[in-house]
């Protein structure tokens, strides 16, 4: 009897160890699923977060419920398309953008952005190794783009894909884009 007993006892051990290694596996799995989701919920608030902080989502402003009308952007272009823009009449200012007095223009360019203005301004990096082609120390105007020379700094003024005025002096510039600067 004893032999009946003992075998019976180690058939319900093993039953109970089955139980609990399906119950112990069923529990990590759940575990597991909550942390993942844990884990995904923080990494999302961290994200919301830090987007509302920098202000790249301004949830609590009246200006996400503004229409802007479109407005002109500087556009950086090369010298072999300064004739070629679709607007038809339009500024191209082309400077050497790592030189000392680049944040001289820089500076302009953003104040006639943020004015209401009438012209498109693009801009030309003479720097730029692409721009060579079109950077001279003297200043010859063609409308031939291969002959074209710029000095720096050179304000074109284009319309109907013709450069209508130049201008190379700072003072210069200055004066002709706050024209349009309210």
């Amino acid at each position: 009897m004893k032999k009946k007993e003992i075998k019976k006892k180690l058939e319900q051990e093993k039953k109970r160890m089955r139980e609990f290694e399906t119950s112990s596996l069923s529990s990590n799995v759940r575990n597991g699923l909550i942390i993942s989701v844990c884990v995904i919920a923080f990494v999302f608030l961290m994200f919301t977060f830090t987007k509302i902080k920098t202000g790249e989502w301004n949830f609590f402003t009246k200006e996400n419920f503004i229409t802007y009308a479109a407005e002109i952007q500087t556009e950086k272009i090369t010298c072999g398309s300064i004739l070629n823009r679709k607007d038809e009449e339009y500024f191209v200012l082309a400077y050497d953008m790592k030189a000392d007095n680049a944040s001289l223009y820089t500076s302009l360019t953003e104040a006639y952005n943020n004015a209401t203005k009438k012209i498109s301004l693009y801009k030309v990096d003479l720097g730029n190794s692409r721009n060579q082609i079109c950077q001279g120390d003297t200043l010859s105007i063609t409308n031939d783009v291969k002959n074209l020379k710029l000095t720096n700094p050179t304000l074109l003024k284009v319309k109907n894909g013709k450069i209508v005025a130049t201008i190379n002096n700072y003072d210069e510039i200055k004066i002709e884009l706050h024209k349009y600067v309210d």
